[in-house]
C-alpha cells in the first residue's frame, strides 16, 4: 500500500495591480513625445507601448487605436485662454513648444503627412479650440475680417514656434522667449488692431 501525500494545492502568480489611469497617463506622455519628435507617421503603437512600458494592445483599449490616442494628446493640450489677447495667447503657445516642442496642433496645420481623416479632424478640434474662439472674439471687438486676422495670428506663431523647436534660425532659437514676446508683440496688436 502506498501512502499519498496530500500535494499542496498550487499556488497562483500574483496577480499585477492595474492601474488604469496610470496606463492611460503613460500611454498619452509616450504618444505627446514621439508624436512630437516623430510626427503622426513615424510614430509607431509599438514604439508608444514600449516608452510607457505597457503592451501596445492597450492603445486601442483605452483610445481605440494611433488615431484616438493622436486625438487624445492633443485634447490633453492645455486649452489657450483666448480672452487675454494676442500676447497672451503668444505666450501661452510659445512656453508649451518651448517646453514640449510642436503637437498635434502644430503638425496638423503644418504637415501633410496626416492621412484626410485625421487631418480633418485635427483642423476641427483647432477650429474649435483656438481659431473659432479668436474669431468670434475679434468679430464681437468689430473688428474687419476677423477670421483672416485670426488665422495670420495663428499662422505667424505658428511658424515662429516650429522655427524654435526645429533651430534652424540659431538667433531666434537661442533668444529667450520674453525678448521673443516683446518683439513680437506690435506685429500681433496690429493684426487685431480695431482701428482700419
Amino acid at each position: 500500500m502506498t501512502c499519498r501525500v496530500p500535494s499542496e494545492p498550487p499556488t497562483e502568480a500574483p496577480k499585477r495591480s492595474r492601474d488604469a489611469a496610470a496606463t492611460r497617463e503613460a500611454l498619452l506622455t509616450a504618444g505627446r513625445v514621439l508624436f512630437a519628435e516623430r510626427g503622426y507617421d513615424r510614430a509607431t503603437l509599438r514604439d508608444v507601448g514600449e516608452r510607457a512600458g505597457v503592451d501596445p494592445a492597450l492603445i486601442a483599449r483605452y483610445f481605440g487605436g494611433k488615431e484616438g490616442l493622436y486625438l487624445a494628446v492633443f485634447a490633453s493640450e492645455p486649452q489657450t485662454d483666448v480672452a487675454g489677447g494676442p500676447e497672451a495667447i503668444a505666450e501661452s503657445l510659445l512656453r508649451r513648444w518651448d517646453d514640449h516642442g510642436p503637437g498635434p496642433m502644430t503638425h496638423a496645420i503644418t504637415r501633410t503627412e496626416l492621412d484626410d481623416a485625421v487631418g480633418e479632424r485635427m483642423r476641427a478640434r483647432l477650429e474649435e479650440r483656438l481659431v473659432g474662439p479668436i474669431v468670434e472674439q475679434l468679430r464681437a471687438a468689430g473688428v474687419s475680417d476677423p477670421r483672416l486676422r485670426a488665422e495670420l495670428l495663428v499662422a505667424a506663431l505658428v511658424g515662429v514656434g516650429v522655427v524654435r523647436s526645429g533651430g534652424g534660425l540659431k538667433e531666434l532659437a537661442a533668444a529667450p522667449r520674453e525678448q521673443v514676446l516683446e518683439l513680437l508683440a506690435p506685429a500681433l496688436r496690429a493684426l487685431v488692431d480695431t482701428q482700419d
